[in-house]
């Protein structure tokens, strides 16, 4: 479930990153920076690291780069930690102070398909 995510992610932030390149071009709406870093924060830096080399785009400005190197090592120390014992039981505990709270919140089931999604993803 985790590699599909990343994969999505990915696939998302290579198009984010043809985008800009094709608007960089035409001189009209760019995608912002942050859209891009918060892609690759969340798991899609092997899609931008693809896009940068094969679009060249965003290989030059040295304050991007930094940026993006800095999302993708903090995502990979997250997901590093996320398989730890100590981050794992807090992170399992997490997920049933999440659950009780949303059975609280709405009653309904739904609550439960969200923590299974999360859970898969462990």
């Amino acid at each position: 479930m985790l590699a599909l995510l990343y994969v999505m992610l990915s696939l998302g932030a290579y198009v984010f990153y043809k985008k800009d390149k094709a608007a960089a071009i035409k001189g009209t709406w760019r995608v912002p920076e942050k859209t891009l870093h918060l892609l690759a924060l969340l798991g899609g830096w092997p899609g931008a690291i693809i896009a940068q080399q094969r679009l060249r785009h965003k290989t030059q400005k040295v304050s991007f780069r930094v940026i993006f190197w800095l999302t993708l090592m903090l995502n990979v120390g997250l997901l590093a930690c996320l398989h730890t014992k100590q981050i794992h039981e807090v992170f399992s505990q997490g997920l049933v102070v999440l659950n009780h709270n949303l059975d609280t919140l709405f009653n309904d089931g739904h609550s439960k398909r969200f923590v299974l999604f999360f859970t898969m993803l462990r």
